[in-house]
């Protein structure tokens, strides 16, 4: 079977909930709270609108095996936890390369958190370069 991405639809915003909101993945996300059902489709209806916002479902044949998504130029990769340790991650980046270069982007950036290792691996290994590294203080 070959790995594919196909553009988000409406029906797949559950799924993609599910995944942002998974106890494993939720600690390598800037917010990090559970996102509720309503936020998450007001933020993804809203995105419909945004023009430097792309999204994809990441297939292994006719399985959805995660979720990719590019939001001004930053791109984000969930791997549903039974598919990780393949590959998939890295091979999608691929696929999100060629689909970056039909839709006229330039460039790509990983906004990755500290912690997440795998993440970081798959970057380095689709030739993305570390450009800066971002500190952070809460003052409250």
């Amino acid at each position: 079977m070959k790995l594919s991405l196909r553009k988000v639809l409406k029906k797949d915003w559950d799924y993609i909930l599910e995944l942002r909101n998974n106890k494993k993945f939720k600690k390598n996300f800037y917010q990090q709270h559970e996102i509720s059902k309503k936020e998450h489709y007001e933020y993804l209806k809203k995105q419909l609108n945004n023009a430097n916002f792309f999204n994809w479902i990441i297939c292994y044949g006719e399985k959805n095996v995660g979720y990719i998504r590019i939001l001004d130029y930053d791109v984000g990769i969930i791997i549903d936890e039974n598919y990780q340790k393949k590959g998939f991650g890295r091979e999608a980046l691929e696929l999100l390369e060629i689909e970056s270069k039909k839709i006229g982007l330039k460039k790509l950036v990983g906004k990755i958190m500290i912690d997440n290792i795998t993440s970081k691996k798959i970057f380095e290994k689709n030739d993305f370069k570390l450009k800066m590294f971002w500190y952070e203080k809460n003052i409250e």
